[in-house]
């Protein structure tokens, strides 16, 4: 198993990529059955797929993906993927083979009615099988092989249906007049506030009101910088709050009035109820410490001014208390 902060040389690809002009995207909900290695078990499960087409044929995805609830593991995570594509029937139909690594969080249970939850990487194999039903949406078959070495094998089976974002129509064929390419868009100045609710990854999954604060400013097109101050709430099991500071892929559809994202970066924290670190006396304030934070994003323009943003921080703890923080608020933007 790997050390947490590799998960920022995962998501390297990603911000390197945020800078290339890639115009095709597909964005994909599917919902399905895991199963143990051996088939012996079964729950089930769902995953968030979004793939960007790099050239021909060939294509780059970021997905989460939800195990369910094996017999004592309730294990989701991130896959990055490289995929080949093998068009058909004049590109309405498509095979696709992937592979890459899966980041994953896996909470299990622990004598004593404790938790841990254990982080790790391993290699992800699958199999996608798409049909296009017209100029923008399809329906998609995907099947998952997640092979760790340290964990769980567990194999995954799931139907969903997609969008695609692209400017032009798909399957390829009857193109529109694109004319002059567009000015690439970098995203105005933003502040955000946000409510929502905590969630900590225990076996219990106990629940807080939370909220945050965010400010949001475009660095590059397609690439975003934000700095916010995160409340996770009361929870019981954990009382933090701290300030975040992250890099953003992110890419525009709709007339560039929808925006969708992913968020890397140091949550710099204190948690009233646990430390972080060894060593701190009873009635010593906890010392701060820094976590890894992953975040989803989609935004859409209410007005030139006005954003709703919709926000899933995963925070990705180094003392078994790992928590995903659900987030909806209101921002403002302006011009620079």
């Amino acid at each position: 198993m790997m050390k947490t902060p590799s998960i920022w040389k995962l998501a390297a690809l990603m911000i390197v990529c945020s800078g290339l002009n890639l115009r095709a995207q597909e964005l994909t909900v599917l919902g399905g059955v895991a199963n143990s290695a051996n088939f012996a078990k079964a729950t089930n499960a769902w995953q968030v797929d979004y793939r960007q087409d790099l050239f021909k044929n060939f294509a780059a995805s970021i997905a989460y993906i939800n195990e369910g609830h094996l017999t004592g593991h309730h294990r989701d995570g991130n896959a990055w993927e490289l995929w080949g594509n093998i068009p058909f029937w004049d590109e309405r139909i498509a095979l696709s083979l992937g592979a890459g690594v899966y980041y994953f969080y896996d909470t299990q249970p622990l004598p004593g009615g404790d938790t841990a939850n254990v982080h790790g990487t391993a290699a992800i194999y699958s199999f996608a099988a798409t049909g296009y039903l017209n100029d923008r949406w399809f329906y998609r078959f995907m099947a998952n092989r997640i092979n760790p070495s340290t964990d769980i094998k567990v194999n995954s089976a799931t139907i969903g249906v997609g969008y695609w974002f692209g400017p032009n129509r798909r399957p390829l064929g009857n193109q529109p007049n694109q004319g002059a390419p567009e000015p690439e868009y970098i995203t105005e100045p933003q502040l955000t506030l946000f409510g929502g609710q905590s969630v900590v990854n225990t076996y219990f999954s106990q629940k807080a009101w939370a909220g945050a604060m965010e400010y949001r400013q475009g660095l590059l097109p397609h690439l975003d910088a934000t700095a916010a101050y995160i409340y996770e709430g009361n929870p019981k099991v954990i009382r933090r709050s701290g300030v975040a500071f992250q890099l953003w892929p992110v890419n525009t559809f709709f007339d560039k009035n929808t925006s969708v994202g992913i968020g890397l970066g140091p949550y710099i924290n204190i948690d009233e109820k646990h430390s972080a670190t060894t060593g701190v006396k009873i009635g010593q304030k906890n010392p701060a410490a820094v976590a890894p934070l992953v975040s989803l994003t989609i935004a859409r323009h209410l007005s030139d001014r006005w954003i709703a943003r919709l926000e899933w921080d995963r925070v990705t703890s180094t003392y078994n208390r790992d928590s995903d923080i659900f987030l909806l608020g209101l921002g403002y933007g302006w011009t620079k």
